[in-house]
């Protein structure tokens, strides 16, 4: 349980929260929501709404703080202040792959603010004065790396929705009230896709705290030393609503459209190559509604089978080219409609777990 300590203001300008705001600008017509500033994906689209708690959320090794540390380096290159608040890695992964993102040791030095907490500030006085000099600073970016841990040392159960919610709002809402920062939490998803939703693994509440996007991130093409990774960035909610409009298709299993691709190059091993794209970009200029079609007709091609169907049966029946046919299957695998396992002869045995796309019917007879 988060202990807390009330500390009254020293300031006699500072906006008191029970106070009534003034409504002049609403009502007269000049009032405009901030629009997304940071994390600009090539075509100038931006994914982070300045003064907002965002979330980032994927599967363990997807690469989600890998995007922020990305993002970071940017930031930093551009001669603006970060704060890093990790509760996951330490200062030599962290320094070390900002280096290799492109940010000089000199912007580093200048502009980060690498936090490592292990206690709760609002528990120890002298704890608590470094957090209210933190809040005191202004960043544009500030990322909170390991909810899960971040939990564990402010004593929150992240089952307890009450708990989360107040966390929520002393914590990653303060740092964005405070500092005018675009506050990204960093978080799990469970490995189970189909009971997977669009936001992150524990209490619900987690959700009620985001004033700014929800992003979940996909492993296209794994990242490593040596190797190019492809990472799909898909909006799962959009409180001010201005990101949302420049995704991609929607899909139906989770609600979430493809806002960016990220392209996260490490070939060279001694520097990483970061680009955000949009998302018609990052499918090399493949037709979505093609790819939704296919997915359709694989479903249908497996419910009609009589038992699990090998990919040389589904493409027998399937139109379109392989490589077309493997991506569907894939697609489908991912958002949970989909078991693949192991048959006779190297094959590989396809098992429809519900329809595709999600439908009420309840006379639908699914191969299991």
């Amino acid at each position: 349980m988060i202990e807390t300590k009330e500390h009254p203001t020293d300031d006699p300008e500072a906006v008191l929260s029970w106070a009534p705001i003034d409504l002049t600008s609403v009502l007269n017509g000049t009032y405009t929501v901030q629009p997304p500033t940071y994390m600009l994906r090539t075509d100038s689209v931006a994914l982070l709404y300045p003064a907002k708690v965002h979330g980032v959320h994927g599967e363990s090794e997807s690469g989600k703080s890998m995007l922020m540390h990305a993002v970071a380096a940017q930031e930093l290159q551009s001669g603006r202040d970060v704060l890093f608040i990790d509760f996951e890695s330490d200062q030599g992964t962290v320094g070390n792959r900002l280096l290799m993102l492109g940010a000089s040791a000199d912007n580093i030095q200048r502009h980060l603010n690498y936090v490592r907490p292990d206690c709760n500030p609002f528990a120890i006085t002298e704890e608590g004065q470094a957090w209210r000099g933190m809040l005191s600073r202004r960043f544009s970016l500030a990322v909170i790396d390991g909810v899960t841990e971040a939990f564990s040392v402010f004593g929150v159960k992240s089952i307890d929705n009450d708990e989360v919610t107040a966390w929520g709002r002393m914590v990653p809402r303060q740092i964005a009230e405070r500092t005018g920062a675009a506050v990204v939490v960093i978080d799990h998803v469970t490995k189970d896709t189909e009971g997977r939703s669009r936001f992150a693994i524990g209490a619900q509440a987690k959700m009620s705290y985001l004033t700014g996007a929800s992003y979940s991130v996909e492993v296209i093409q794994p990242l490593g030393v040596g190797m190019a990774g492809k990472l799909a960035i898909r909006i799962g909610k959009d409180r001010p609503g201005l990101v949302r409009p420049h995704g991609g298709t929607w899909r139906k299993s989770d609600r979430t459209q493809e806002i960016a691709v990220a392209l996260i190059d490490s070939t060279d091993r001694k520097t990483i190559r970061y680009t955000l794209v949009p998302p018609r970009e990052a499918i090399d200029g493949k037709d979505t509604t093609k790819l939704d079609r296919a997915m359709d007709d694989v479903a249908q091609a497996i419910q009609d089978h009589s038992g699990a169907p090998t990919f040389r049966s589904i493409n027998a029946v399937v139109r379109g080219g392989q490589e077309l046919i493997r991506e569907a299957i894939t697609a489908l695998e991912a958002d949970g409609y989909l078991r693949i396992e192991n048959g006779p002869n190297k094959s590989k045995l396809h098992h429809l777990l519900k329809p595709y796309p999600d439908t009420d019917t309840p006379s639908l007879q699914i191969a299991v």
